[in-house]
């Protein structure tokens, strides 16, 4: 949330684009909530769609805001498929959950992005 306050311009269209920025995850994080998966893969979700999200900032086009709302349910699906896969199993250490979301939230991401800077997206590579 505070990343989205950051990166929010503070005028006339704060709450837009506050809400653009921040709405999305926490979207993300009340499905996840609601699928009754751990804490600790939530955590590991927010950690990667609020670094993905300083990514996004570093772009000056502002059509790249446009593949922000594509990656994002990307990483719900791929934090959904670890927590769902780990649901069961309580022997795995919060510090281990925490780096495996983060991870595959951002093998998420990144499939997305490689397939959006492939296709639609000019992302200079």
């Amino acid at each position: 949330m505070v990343v989205a306050i950051m990166l929010a311009p503070m005028n006339n269209f704060f709450l837009d684009n506050f809400l653009y920025y921040w709405l999305p995850q926490a979207v993300v994080f009340v499905l996840l909530y609601i699928l009754k998966l751990r804490l600790a893969v939530i955590a590991g979700a927010a950690i990667a769609l609020t670094v993905s999200l300083i990514g996004y900032s570093m772009f000056k086009d502002s059509m790249a805001w446009i593949g922000y709302i594509f990656i994002v349910p990307a990483g719900f699906l791929a934090a959904m498929s670890y927590g769902l896969s780990i649901k069961s199993e309580l022997s795995i250490s919060y510090d281990k959950v925490i780096l495996n979301s983060i991870f595959f939230t951002i093998v998420g991401i990144g499939i997305v992005q490689f397939i959006l800077c492939s296709t639609v997206m000019y992302c200079g590579w």
